[in-house]
């Protein structure tokens, strides 16, 4: 642009403008073959800016040069952004990516500030809609780049990685509140008990998993940010698509890359680290960026900027699309083999002509701009000289850390396949929300090895059953042969068609080379354990494996090779094997499993589980502990249908006797007190229970009668309506007036359940006088501060004990106070410990599911029960 403008004016000789631009500092090392070849690139042809005189060495504009000069020159790249305008009035609302706009169809609902907004139609640069009025939205992608991590950040990033799972040193260093810093530390815990290590700058951990669809995803943690990873994603990608000769969707992000392997594609782990070389590794990353769309948004930029295409023709500019078309023609001028057919290109890398200028920019671009090719090569080196840790570790389930880069948006996509078309959409994720995962193991377990391998045998009970299986499992050893199998193996031998080597039985006919024969008897055998393995078995094993059908693995008998279909089996049946107790249940049949499990009269009459007297009581009010009740629902509904022959007297008693204590738990109350929920607790747990509460009764928000009350029990401890009546020189009315508003603000029980009782009584309706209930005492509420880890356990076994089954679901119906974030981190520990089962145990609850042990048999019986008296229902309808 410089050049053209400079020749528009005036003739220049070309070592005099050559001269002319080195005095500008970027240029001042440019070399005079750089700056030929840019001359060179507007000269020569019947549309040409530069008329070059290759006799007198002068260059001069052309003709047209000027007004391509004025209309196309800058240096800032065209996005092709369509516009979003309102279908009516045409109201501008604002831009969307052009590929958003191509790929979103009419109805389609998304977000563009803060409103939603529906798809009328697509036209030409511009995107019509219409409000959506609050429709749930999509939100819309971009392709464009934002700043990468810097070297700095990443380094910050690694440093809370690796403190951060201490909680008061987050919220010291990084001035964060209680919630917050809990959430990370959980966070960075349950991601370093999945991989067994932190990712930080120092330590990469390379993990891989089995997807739905039985292949793999391979996650490469490397907090260094999108540039570099951007680089050693490609990088590794093309020596994957090199050495395995098919191409890999992978994508990258700040904080990791994903490769996604088929089920053709089997290495040992380890040997991922050294795939890379720092001497070669910028070849590699050149040619892998060809392919990649950066390089042809780049080059599109690049051609613009460099006048070999026009923005602008005849007064307008030019359309985005055809502006990409014009680029793809320049492009194919310049470097011809970035757009030819695969089957026209010779073997091996492909020849960049770095020698046009044109060509080398967008190349450097990419290097620089869109990745961090210096950092990249650093990377490499280290790994290479041992200064950086590597783990490479095979898990059941994608860590924490991944699940960032299994869920990345289009702008991350180092390949073209569409987001629907992503392998990282087989990964099922959603169901374990972070689940905090068991220690880093790479051991396999054998209940579900030997279950796979129960399944995987194959079943012959008849001479010609055998002999297939014989034709597609290589041979059978002879000592498997004992049992059923000894007289059919005989008559296939006596018939010709089963024959003898050594100690190994195979079909007459078939292929003696051991690949074939391990090939097939993989799919029958598992494990095979390498110690002890013959030469030329282990030598036929590695060639399976490297053509991707056996894997290695680890038992507690070392390391094995297992078919790699079977491995991804027994690594499912791993995660699923403690849920797969009970299928999930109907709401209808969880609502008749919680009225037995509470004891509900009529649900449990014939079973022999009905509660009695005090003992039954007890039971009663320890499962329902922390549950808010009106006191007439707690005496008319709830314990009367739990405990046969309940009457006021056994509460009184329990009460009295110091067992059980009742208070306003949650929250304050300011209305009366007969509607007030209450809470009837242990008193042996009541510190518990107090810690757990997010507000504090404020003692600022009582009135008169309310504060003096309060300043009187703090003085004299305990004590009965009367003196207390005595002391404060309240008329009764006024007493029972203070004493309800510090009952409701939680700020006062009494001895006995009486009390809640007289008070909730309008005095008309009184058996007895207030004097008769019991002595009232302070609760005394700890400072407010973060509820203890025993607290939050307690709370969730109390919710185990009263439900069976626990979900945020049901916290929601139930309007339960507690935070549901913690209670599922106690659920979670509950669960490691087998004090709790994790699953899907109801059907039509979202998130985590949580069951007490023995309530897992009871859902089962439950739905069992109602499907017999289904179909004893419909052979009497229909008999």
């Amino acid at each position: 642009q410089q050049a053209l403008a400079a020749a528009c004016d005036e003739e220049f000789d070309e070592d005099e403008l050559f001269a002319f631009v080195k005095r500008a500092h970027p240029f001042r090392d440019l070399s005079r073959e750089r700056f030929d070849a840019a001359l060179a690139l507007h000269a020569g042809s019947r549309l040409s800016l530069l008329h070059r005189d290759p006799v007198h060495k002068k260059v001069r504009a052309t003709k047209r040069a000027r007004l391509v000069a004025v209309t196309c020159g800058g240096a800032i790249p065209d996005v092709a952004d369509y516009r979003v305008v309102l279908d009516h009035d045409d109201t501008l609302v604002g831009t969307v990516n052009e590929d958003f706009a191509i790929e979103s169809s009419i109805g389609d609902v998304f977000q563009l500030g803060n409103a939603s907004w529906q798809v009328v139609r697509i036209g030409q640069g511009v995107m019509r809609v219409r409000d959506a009025h609050g429709v749930p939205p999509s939100l819309p992608f971009w392709l464009g780049e934002a700043p990468g991590r810097t070297k700095e950040l990443a380094t910050a990033v690694s440093s809370v990685r690796e403190r951060g799972e201490d909680r008061q040193w987050l919220r010291d260093e990084c001035g964060i509140d209680e919630n917050a810093a809990e959430q990370i530390a959980s966070y960075l815990t349950a991601g370093r008990t999945a991989l067994g290590a932190m990712p930080t700058v120092d330590c990469l951990v390379l993990e891989r998993f089995f997807d739905e669809t039985g292949g793999q995803q391979l996650v490469l943690h490397t907090p260094f940010g999108s540039r570099l990873n951007r680089a050693l994603g490609l990088a590794l990608r093309k020596r994957f698509c090199v050495g395995f000769g098919f191409e890999l969707q992978a994508a990258a992000n700040e904080e990791a890359i994903v490769i996604s392997l088929g089920q053709v594609h089997s290495f040992p782990l380890e040997d991922v680290f050294s795939y890379l070389h720092p001497n070669t590794a910028k070849d590699v990353l050149i040619q892998a960026l060809l392919q990649a769309p950066m390089f042809e948004t780049r080059w599109r930029w690049n051609a613009s900027r460099s006048l070999l295409i026009e923005r602008f023709r005849k007064g307008q500019r030019v359309p985005a699309p055809l502006l990409r078309f014009f680029a793809g023609d320049a492009l194919v001028a310049a470097f011809p083999h970035a757009e030819a057919c695969p089957e026209t290109l010779p073997q091996g890398p492909i020849d960049v002509p770095l020698d046009h200028p044109i060509v080398a920019q967008t190349v450097e671009d990419c290097l620089v701009d869109a990745m961090d090719v210096d950092g990249f090569l650093h990377l490499l080196q280290r790994m290479r000289d041992g200064s950086i840790r590597m783990v490479a570790i095979d898990t059941n389930t994608p860590s924490p850390f991944a699940d960032g880069i299994l869920h990345a948006m289009p702008y991350a996509f180092l390949d073209d396949a569409p987001l629907e078309e992503r392998r990282t959409q087989a990964v099922v994720t959603a169901q374990r929300g972070g689940r905090a995962q068991q220690p880093a193991d790479q051991e396999l377990d054998d209940d579900a090895i030997l279950l796979v391998q129960q399944e995987a045998w194959p079943e012959a009970t008849t001479p010609e059953q055998l002999h297939e299986a014989l034709t597609w499992m290589g041979w059978i050893e002879d000592r498997e042969a004992d049992g059923a199998w000894r007289p059919l193996l005989a008559v296939l031998a006596a018939d010709g068609r089963a024959i003898q080597s050594g100690s190994r039985w195979r079909a007459a006919g078939s292929s003696e080379d051991l690949v074939d024969g391990w090939r097939g008897r993989l799919e029958a055998v598992l494990p095979v354990p390498v110690e002890g393995l013959p030469h030329d078995d282990l030598t036929a094993l590695l060639q399976l494996e490297s053509e991707g059908t056996a894997m290695r693995a680890r038992t507690t008998r070392g390391e094995v090779f297992c078919h790699r279909r079977l491995l991804a089996r027994v690594r499912r049946y791993m995660v699923e094997r403690l849920r797969r107790a009970v299928e999930p249940v109907s709401p209808v049949d969880f609502a008749a499993f919680l009225l037995g499990w509470q004891g509900v009269h009529s649900a449990t009459q014939r079973d022999g589980t009905r509660r009695f007297g005090p003992q039954g009581l007890r039971d009663a009010l320890r499962q329902l502990a922390g549950t808010a009740a009106t006191v007439e629902a707690w005496e008319d509904e709830i314990l009367p249908q739990r405990v046969h022959g309940y009457s006021r007297e056994l509460l009184d008693q329990l009460t009295l006797a110091g067992e059980f204590t009742w208070l306003r738990l949650w929250g304050s109350w300011r209305g009366p007190l007969s509607k007030a929920p209450l809470s009837i607790v242990p008193r042996e747990d009541l510190a518990l229970w107090l810690e757990l509460p997010l507000a504090r009764p404020d003692l600022a928000q009582l009135g008169s009668q309310a504060t003096h009350l309060h300043e009187l029990l703090a003085q004299r401890g305990a004590s009965f309506p009367t003196d207390l009546r005595a002391w404060s020189r309240m008329l009764e009315s006024q007493l029972e007036d203070g004493l309800s508003e510090l009952i409701g603000e939680g700020l006062v029980t009494c001895d006995s359940f009486a009390a809640a009782r007289q008070l909730a009584v309008p005095p008309s309706r009184r058996r007895l006088p207030l004097h008769a209930v019991g002595r009232f005492q302070l609760v005394h509420w700890p400072p407010a501060a973060r509820a203890s880890e025993a607290a939050v356990e307690h709370a969730a076994a109390a919710l185990l004990r009263r439900y069976g089954v626990v979900s945020q679901t049901l916290l929601l119906d139930e309007r339960s106070p507690l935070p549901w974030r913690l209670v599922l981190r106690s659920l979670r520990a509950m669960e490691l410990q087998g004090k709790a089962r994790g699953g899907r145990f109801v059907a039509g609850w979202t998130g985590e599911q949580f069951a007490a042990p023995e309530a897992v048999a009871m859902l089962r019986r439950c739905r069992e029960d109602r499907m017999r008296n289904e179909a004893l229902a419909r052979q009497s309808a229909s008999g």
